[in-house]
């Protein structure tokens, strides 16, 4: 049984424009890191936001176990996939303990309670159980993406996707990114990405692929390697 497919997903967002996504075909394994790669404007983000469900006006099929991805309830969709967009989209006036509790309380009906104790425990993990009381916009870039971690795993999401991970990090929380991403592994969580950051790709290449204006054009491991070392 497959993780997540894609099957001949196509996107336009005007009649007018070329498509943004065209005949994409991709898989997702579980347990690994999947990179979708290529320039700004080629169609990577707008798929993981199609992945994420975010985006529904698409053809085609994204399936989670062989089921689509748009049939599943709120509740399996938050479960299933967790989303951690490029500018981390916290509520910047809520405690960090808040931003992760909130949508736990909102979404899958959980306690008060457990929905902090759940919180902290994932902050613990990834080192930032102090930041527990500030607020999100007293946060540094690299705490705000590790917070938006946070947030999507206390759902309990079996898959994370992060879209243009390190656009607003410093070489260091780069560095403690790559990190994360090795512990995520190892716990199982299943982690796609997409990026146009040809460096940060190459430290943490698995397998994946490079888009161009809205079409897979390499999904070779050897030759996207060799595209990164060009």
């Amino acid at each position: 049984m497959s993780f997540i497919t894609g099957k001949n997903i196509q996107l336009s967002y005007s009649d007018s424009e070329p498509p943004a996504l065209s005949d994409i075909n991709f898989e997702i394994p579980e347990g690994r890191v999947t990179l979708f790669m290529g320039k700004s404007g080629s169609g990577k983000t707008s798929l993981l936001r199609c992945i994420a469900n975010l985006v529904t006006n698409y053809t085609g099929d994204i399936l989670f176990h062989d089921k689509a991805i748009k049939s599943l309830s709120k509740v399996e969709r938050a479960k299933s996939i967790g989303f951690v967009a490029q500018h981390f989209n916290l509520f910047p006036h809520l405690s960090v303990l808040e931003n992760c509790a909130q949508p736990q309380k909102l979404v899958l009906k959980r306690s008060k309670n457990i929905a902090e104790k759940k919180a902290l425990e994932l902050l613990e993990s990834l080192g930032i159980a102090h930041l527990a009381n500030k607020s999100a916009h007293q946060l540094s870039g690299g705490q705000m993406q590790r917070v938006a971690i946070a947030r999507a795993l206390c759902m309990d999401a079996h898959a994370l996707l992060m879209d243009e991970p390190t656009s607003a990090l410093d070489p260091e929380s780069t560095a403690q990114l790559r990190e994360i991403i090795k512990t995520l592994l190892k716990q199982g969580v299943s982690i796609a990405i997409s990026t146009h950051d040809m460096s940060f790709a190459k430290s943490i290449f698995d397998r994946g692929y490079f888009l161009e204006s809205g079409q897979i054009v390499e999904d070779s491991k050897e030759r996207i390697q060799n595209y990164m070392q060009s």
